[in-house]
């Protein structure tokens, strides 16, 4: 090969190596002064700012340009960069030919974008931040000259995503690009253009996603624009929306005031996916289960101008004929499919005129008709026109489209339909009856039969006939069976098309519902619901305004009437009846009026005002609200309302009790601050009679104050029969927060606790160690006091009992004082209870008496499961202490063989009644009263230890005569006694014995005999006397005194 060919051809390789490595080298130096001048000059312009993280150049990313790769390009609304970016962009790459380096002349040739995002907003008052970011601060200043100039002839875009969002608006769109591409080309006035793409659209309501939403788009279009006369030029191009394909031309001039457009749009392909294309994503996913095949058409225009105020013209026309739809898994068919439609946004080209129409709709199931037709105008408030007839079976439905929802369907539905609301759009006020005239629409369901998937019980015999004849609405009947419960309905719309429209004027709604049996555990699929309604029937009517139920703030204005409500549950073993009530709800007040009823044989009334209730809708609480009440009823049977499942938590002596003209009257304050605060129950009235105890309820008044972590009440009382009392009580509703103390303070002009308690008297005895255990139940610490001027316990009227006590959270209960009187007497007492083992509880007791009449003690004790009463055989004024530790029941009834305590009293002018060591001396007494020994004084000191009382010797001056005794005797009456007689007394008797005069069967037991004193100056001489054993197995023997 000659030598000047080979130079020439190393020349030709080599020389544009060289160029482009020349040229890479001058961008290499010259990027970072033209980035920073180009981000400079940007941002002495702009309002907002713009930032770029770095750069570097690329050969081949744009070949055969050379390209600076512009990295992390973020554009702020303003300098200070407090809000997030609304463009960014991973890479921006700038294309440049290389002669134009070369010449240093930088002119971008090539754009593209990558990795980010534009997001537009409009504000309300119509600025857009885009503009705003890019508004000039100053002009004044001359630029040196631009450094970078833009003669486009390629740009493309891919992994971007751009959104609108309109402020003053609920909708906003979102397009995210996954490839775009366009070429632009120049020749004199004229710049043409192809542009190809993918992008996915979304159309958002409120930001959730609308029914044209996740729509895969592809754009193939030729553009012209004419710079001269501002023409932009949309040649024969095509635009793929889902599976559809549409044929777009027109143009658009560009003038000073908007955009004058010339758009058409025409499909295709001549099948459904037309169709489907515009439908939600699942629905249209649903066709392509079917075969379908028929004549289709789709044609539409966009002619007008759109600028500021002004929208173009747009209609379109679809339709179809001979088409039909067949499933590929059961082949079943509807055929003779066809429509003809069209959409006009009408002559303000805005939602108000716009008009959509579906004529001569036709559709042939392998069984039944469907035939309609369809016309919807003003999109913003819609009337339809429909005149449709259907004959549908449904489980060729439900084979068909195979819902997803229902399994097993089955039954018939026909629907005859002739419903027209345009009338009513241009009528005048004497044709508006008109517009219920032309309103007739029949419905029938036949035995439908189905099952919701996740729901195991089937929904059977479904049966329905509904009209709407003159704007009115009558459900006639509507019944159906679910597993064993069964349901009927009725209802009745006296307008219709005003509720559908939300017209300002009155309409009334009415609902019937009657069931036989409906079981709760089946219907709410839930194991644990037993119980089981029978006899259930209701029927409720509102009046209100249409509007109203739409358009409210918090609750809509009207009149709610319950007009009847029955029912009989299972568990709850009661009927209900007659059930009636009236609601009223007005702008800041709500009224419930005569809410009456029975249930079983209890009757009720209650009337309320809620007034201020809006504060309750509130999302930050803030202000007061107060409700009047009052209740009322002839008579109310305890037993009725609070039994469930057979059982009554109420105390026994309550559980049957029955109230009669009963009446209660109040009032309710709410207090809220950032939520509810406190509340305030006022009760002005309680009055009512009892039938069982019996008592009359009268006067009974107080207020209940609850705060947050504390309640409290506040004088609350009455009378009931011959009590009359009050107390005031606080608790502290959070244990781990002690805001105040807790008390319970009670006071009473007078106590009958017999009537209160129904105390019948002593005849049975009880079973203490089942008795109700306040010591398993969780104690608090807690100040008690009592003032309570008479007091009736067991047919005794105590007088100035007076008390105050305290518990702790340990289980014990201090009674620190005690005090009574009775008569002339008194008592005192302080002592505590310690339970902190529930199964044994003590009680360690200090008492002391002053001249108390025994028989008003009324002390009981245990003894080997027996009752006893003290006062059963010592009678007599009591003076003296008691200092003990008792072991007792629940019921505080002491166990005395478990018991220690020292006795140190003085009995005046007492006796003895059936005492049993003097009752086994009748030998000895024979004309003496022994069933009543009286005696004068008796001073001593007892102890009782372990169920047994040991007696120290002492005198007695009785009506038997002066005597010393002394010894012990168990509770079970087991005795051991040393009894002193005077051998006088003794000689006396034996004389009897053998010359009596009379026997021992004639002495009268009421027979009171004198008491014998004794002469301390005179010395006397003794007999002693040991008795052992039982009164019904005992010895007497003469001994010595021990």
């Amino acid at each position: 090969m000659k030598s000047w060919i080979k130079k020439a051809l190393i020349i030709i390789i080599f020389l544009p190596i060289v160029l482009i490595g020349v040229t890479a080298a001058i961008l290499v130096l010259k990027q970072e002064a033209i980035t920073q001048k180009a981000i400079t000059a940007a941002n002495s312009q702009f309002v907002g700012k713009l930032t770029v993280d770095n750069s570097r150049v690329s050969v081949l990313s744009e070949f055969p340009y050379i390209s600076i790769d512009l990295r992390g390009v973020a554009f702020f609304e303003n300098k200070e960069k407090d809000t997030r970016p609304f463009y960014e962009a991973g890479h921006l790459y700038l294309g440049f030919n290389v002669w134009d380096i070369i010449g240093g002349n930088y002119k971008v040739k090539s754009i593209r974008v990558s990795d980010g995002h534009a997001d537009v907003v409009k504000y309300p008052n119509g600025d857009i931040n885009i503009l705003l970011a890019k508004g000039i601060e100053s002009r004044t200043r001359e630029e040196e000259g631009e450094m970078v100039g833009f003669e486009l002839s390629k740009v493309k875009v891919s992994n971007f995503t751009i959104s609108f969002e309109d402020k003053s608006d609920t909708m906003s769109y979102r397009v995210e690009i996954d490839d775009w591409k366009s070429s632009i080309r120049k020749r004199e006035d004229n710049f043409t253009f192809d542009l190809k793409g993918n992008l996915i659209f979304d159309f958002l309501r409120h930001g959730k996603p609308t029914f044209f939403s996740e729509k895969n788009i592809h754009l193939d279009l030729d553009l012209n624009f004419d710079t001269q006369q501002q023409v932009l030029q949309l040649m024969p191009s095509r635009i793929g929306l889902e599976e559809a394909l549409f044929a777009a031309n027109g143009k658009v001039d560009i003038l000073e005031k908007g955009l004058d457009m010339d758009l058409r749009l025409e499909g295709q392909k001549p099948d459904f996916n037309m169709f489907g294309a515009f439908l939600p994503k699942g629905v249209a996913e649903a066709l392509n289960e079917y075969q379908n095949e028929g004549e289709v058409f789709f044609k539409g225009t966009v002619r007008g101008l759109l600028a500021e105020g002004s929208t173009p013209a747009i209609a379109v026309e679809f339709g179809c004929e001979n088409a039909f739809f067949q499933r590929a898994d059961n082949n079943l068919k509807v055929d003779e499919l066809r429509f003809f439609g069209f959409f006009t946004n009408g002559s303000e080209r805005n939602l108000r005129t716009s008009e959509l129409q579906v004529q001569n709709f036709n559709a042939r199931p392998e069984q039944g008709i469907f035939q309609g037709d369809l016309t919807i105008r003003n999109f913003e408030d819609p009337y339809v026109k429909v005149k449709l007839k259907a004959d549908l079976d449904m489980e060729f439905v439900g084979d068909f489209f195979q819902l997803e929802k229902f399994e097993g369907i089955s039954g018939q539905v026909l629907l005859s339909m002739d419903f027209d609301e345009l009338v009513d759009l241009d009528a005048s006020a004497t044709d508006l009856a008109q517009l219920k005239q032309s309103i007739q629409t029949e419905l029938v369901l036949r035995n439908l039969n189905f099952n919701v998937t996740d729901f195991p019980y089937p929904i059977s015999s479904v049966n329905a006939y509904a009209v709407m004849q003159d704007g009115a609405f009558n459900l006639r009947n509507l019944d159906f069976r679910i597993s064993d419960s069964d349901f009927g309905f009725k209802a009745e719309v006296s307008d219709l098309p005003a509720i559908f429209h939300r017209f300002d004027k009155p309409v009334k709604v009415s609902l019937e519902a009657n069931s036989k049996k409906m079981d709760l555990a089946q219907l709410l699929n839930k194991e644990d619901k037993k119980e089981k309604i029978h006899e259930f029937n209701t029927r409720f009517v509102l009046n209100a305004k249409a509007a109203e139920l739409f358009d409210f703030q918090y609750l809509p204005k009207g009149n709610l009437v319950l007009e009847k409500f029955q029912a009989r549950l299972e568990h709850y073993p009661h009927k209900l009846e007659n059930f009636k009530a009236e609601l009223t709800i007005g702008e800041k007040e709500v009224a419930v009026k005569n809410f009456s009823g029975k249930i079983d044989q209890s009757d009720f009334r209650l009337d309320a005002t809620v007034y201020n209730y809006p504060k309750w809708f509130q999302e930050e609480l803030a202000g007061n609200s107060s409700i009047d009440w009052s209740l009322q009823s002839s008579k109310l049977k305890v037993n009725d309302l609070l039994t469930y499942n057979g059982v009554n938590y109420l105390p026994e002596s309550w559980a049957k009790e029955v109230f009669s003209s009963l009446d209660l009257r109040g009032k309710l304050h709410l207090y809220f601050r950032d939520g509810l605060q406190g509340a305030d129950l006022i009760l002005h009235q309680l009055t009512g009679r009892t039938q069982l105890h019996p008592l009359k309820l009268e006067q009974f008044r107080g207020t209940v104050n609850w705060e947050r972590d504390y309640l409290s009440i506040k004088d609350f009382g009455g009378k009931m029969g011959q009590s009359e009392f009050a107390f005031d009580l606080g608790l502290n509703l959070d244990d781990s927060v002690q805001v105040k103390k807790d008390y319970f303070r009670f006071r009473a002009a007078a106590l009958d606790l017999d009537a209160l308690l129904g105390f019948t008297g002593f005849e049975e005895d009880t079973n203490h160690a089942e008795a109700f255990n306040i010591f398993k139940i969780p104690f608090r610490d807690m100040e008690f006091t009592a003032d309570i001027k008479k007091l009736n316990y067991h047919y005794n009227w105590l007088e100035d009992v007076k008390g105050k006590a305290r518990t702790t959270s340990n289980h014990f209960l201090h009674l620190d004082t005690l005090g009574l009187r009775v008569v002339q007497g008194s008592l005192g007492m302080k002592c505590y209870l310690n339970g902190s083992n529930p199964e044994e509880i003590y009680l360690h007791a200090q008492m002391q008496a002053d001249k108390l009449n025994i028989d008003k003690l009324l002390f009981k004790i245990e003894n080997a499961g027996k009752d006893i009463m003290i006062n059963e055989n010592l009678k007599g004024e009591i003076s003296g202490t008691i200092e003990g530790r008792f072991l007792v029941y629940p019921d505080l009834t002491p166990i005395i063989d478990q018991s220690d305590a020292k006795i140190a009293l003085t009995v005046y002018d007492g006796s003895l009644v059936n005492f049993a060591p003097f009752l086994a001396l009748s030998d000895f007494f024979s004309d003496r009263n022994l069933n009543r020994v009286r005696f004068d004084t008796l001073t001593n000191t007892f102890e009782l230890k372990e169920g047994v009382l040991h007696i120290p010797r002492m005198n007695i001056n009785s009506s038997l005569g002066f005597l010393e005794i002394a010894g012990r005797q168990s509770l079970d009456l087991d005795m051991n006694y040393e009894i002193r007689v005077p051998l006088s007394l003794v000689s006396q008797v034996g004389f009897r014995r053998l010359f009596g005069n009379r026997s021992r069967n004639e002495i009268d037991p009421d027979q009171e005999d004198a008491i014998v004193f004794r002469d301390t100056n005179r010395r006397v001489r003794f007999l002693n006397i040991n008795m052992q054993g039982r009164p019904d197995d005992f010895r007497v023997s003469l001994g010595r005194m021990r």
